[in-house]
C-alpha cells in the first residue's frame, strides 16, 4: 500500500505540472482570459522582440519603479525601445498586470486592487479585443475575430526609437504626430527635454524643448535628406519618404530582418543609428547628430560651460554648484546649476558697499537670446548697464557693442581658442562681490 500510494501521489503530480502553466511558455498574445503578470514576457512568433515589465537599474542606483516596455528578446544588455508608462511608473510593492480591461482597452493594472494604472484609451467597438507583440516589434491591439481592425498601435506612439518599418511625421487628418523623445535620464523612463520631430513640411529637427532646433535634417531631395548625404552608399536601409496633403513621414526598412538594429534618440538629446555585436557583446553606435555633446542646445542646462574635452563635459560657471548631483549621476544634466550666493542687487548688502562684480571667461560661445545695448559705447558702460537691471546676469562687449542677458544663462560652450569666437569678446559673469574675494 506504500508504494501505490507515492506511486499515485507522484502521477498526481505530473499531471498537475503539465496542465499548469508556466511562465517560461513563450506567447506574443494578451487575451481577455490571459494576463501577463509579474515576470511573463510576450515574445513575437520570430523571437526577435519581447514585452514585459522591467526596473531599469544599476550598481549605484536601487530603482523601485517598474516599467510596461518592448525590447530585443537576444541581446543580454537590457535596451528598452519603448516605454508604454513611463509617466506613471508601477511602484514598489505594487504588483503590476496587463490584461484586457472590461472596455476592450489594453491596460497595466495594480493585481491586488485591479485598479487602472495606464490604458490604451482607444475607441473600442467590440469586446472581443486581443493585443499582439508583431515580428516588427509593433504592439497592436485589435480584433480577435479579424486582424484588419486595429485600433491602437505602439507604433503611432514611440518612446525614444524608430523602429523599422514605423513611421515618424505627421497625421494631417487625425493631428497625430509621431515623434521621438528622450528619457529623462539613464534610469527614468518618463519623456525627456529632446525631440526628433518631423515638421509639417516634410524636413527634420533635433528640438529642446519642442521650440528650439539645434540639428535639421534638410529637404528631400528624392534619395535622401539634403543635410544628411551619409544616408547613401552601400549596405544602407531601405528609405521611404511621404509627403501630401494626408500625411508627413519618414520610413526605413532593414532587407537583413535578423540584423539588430537601433535608431534613436538618447538622453543627451542626440540620435543614433548601433547595431548589437554579438561577438563582443556590445553596441556598436556608427552614427550621431550631433557628432559632439556640446551642440546639443542647453545640453549641461543652466549657468555651465560645456568642453568636449573634458570629462565629464558639464561644469559649473564659477560661483555656481550643480543643482541635483544625483540627476548628474544618471546623465541628467538639464537642471545645470545654481547660485552659491544670491545676488546683492535690491537687498541691503548694496549699502555695505558688496556690490555684485562681474567674473570673465574668454573662447567661448556666447548664449542665445542676447539683448543689444546700443547706448553703451564702452566696456565700462556697458557692465553698469548690467548692473543697473537685477535681472541682468552677464554681459558681453565686443566688436558687436554691448550685449546683455537676463536670468539664466543657457547653451555656454567652451572654443578652442580666442579667435574661435566670432561674437568677439569674452562672456562676463555677474556673481555676490564675495564669491571673488580672495
Amino acid at each position: 500500500m506504500p508504494l501505490l500510494h507515492h506511486v499515485l501521489l507522484g502521477f498526481l503530480l505530473i499531471l498537475l505540472y503539465l496542465r499548469t502553466p508556466t511562465s517560461s511558455t513563450a506567447t506574443d498574445t494578451v487575451s481577455p482570459s490571459r494576463a501577463l503578470v509579474g515576470s511573463d514576457r510576450l515574445v513575437s512568433n520570430n523571437s526577435k522582440f519581447a514585452l514585459g515589465f522591467f526596473k531599469p537599474g544599476n550598481e549605484s542606483y536601487t530603482n523601485h519603479n517598474s516599467y510596461l516596455g518592448i525590447w530585443f528578446n537576444k541581446v543580454p544588455k537590457l535596451t528598452p525601445l519603448w516605454t508604454a508608462n513611463g509617466n506613471n511608473p508601477v511602484v514598489d510593492p505594487t504588483s503590476p498586470e496587463l490584461a484586457i480591461s472590461s472596455d476592450g482597452n489594453l491596460a497595466i493594472l495594480d493585481h491586488a486592487t485591479k485598479s487602472i494604472i495606464w490604458s490604451t484609451h482607444a475607441n473600442i467597438t467590440t469586446k472581443d479585443t486581443i493585443a499582439i507583440l508583431l515580428n516588427n516589434g509593433n504592439l497592436v491591439l485589435r480584433s480577435s475575430s479579424n486582424s484588419s481592425i486595429i485600433f491602437w498601435q505602439s507604433f503611432d506612439y514611440p518612446t525614444d526609437t524608430l523602429f523599422p518599418g514605423a513611421k515618424i511625421g505627421w497625421d494631417k487628418v487625425t493631428g497625430l504626430n509621431r515623434r521621438l523623445v528622450s528619457r529623462k535620464n539613464s534610469i527614468d523612463q518618463a519623456p525627456g527635454i529632446y525631440s526628433l520631430e518631423l515638421g509639417l513640411n516634410g524636413d527634420g529637427h533635433l528640438l529642446w524643448n519642442s521650440t528650439i532646433a539645434y540639428w535639421s535634417s534638410g529637404q528631400w531631395n528624392g534619395r535622401y535628406f539634403g543635410l544628411t548625404p551619409e544616408m547613401t552608399g552601400t549596405l544602407m536601409p531601405n528609405f521611404t519618404f511621404v509627403h501630401n496633403d494626408q500625411e508627413a513621414y519618414f520610413i526605413y526598412t532593414w532587407d537583413n530582418e535578423t540584423a539588430i538594429m537601433h535608431a534613436g534618440i538618447d538622453v543627451f538629446g542626440r540620435g543614433l543609428v548601433a547595431t548589437w555585436l554579438e561577438e563582443s557583446q556590445e553596441w556598436l553606435i556608427y552614427y550621431r547628430q550631433p557628432e559632439v555633446h556640446c551642440d546639443v542646445y542647453a545640453i549641461c542646462g543652466p549657468f555651465t560651460i560645456c568642453d568636449d574635452n573634458k570629462d565629464p563635459f558639464c561644469n559649473c560657471m564659477k560661483g555656481f554648484s550643480v543643482r541635483s548631483p544625483k540627476d548628474w549621476e544618471l546623465d541628467d544634466r538639464t537642471g545645470g546649476c545654481i547660485r552659491n550666493t544670491p545676488l546683492s542687487c535690491g537687498s541691503r548688502t548694496d549699502r555695505t558697499g558688496l556690490t555684485d562684480k562681474f567674473y570673465p571667461v574668454q573662447s567661448i560661445r556666447l548664449p542665445h537670446t542676447a539683448e543689444n545695448v546700443n547706448v553703451a559705447t564702452s566696456a565700462d558702460e556697458c557692465s553698469q548697464a548690467c548692473l543697473s537691471n537685477c535681472s541682468c546676469t552677464a554681459y558681453s562687449y565686443g566688436k558687436g557693442g554691448c550685449s546683455v542677458w537676463h536670468d539664466e544663462l543657457y547653451n555656454v560652450k567652451q572654443l578652442s581658442d580666442s579667435s574661435s569666437d566670432g561674437n568677439g569678446g569674452g562672456l562676463y559673469i555677474r556673481l555676490a562681490a564675495r564669491e571673488l574675494q580672495v
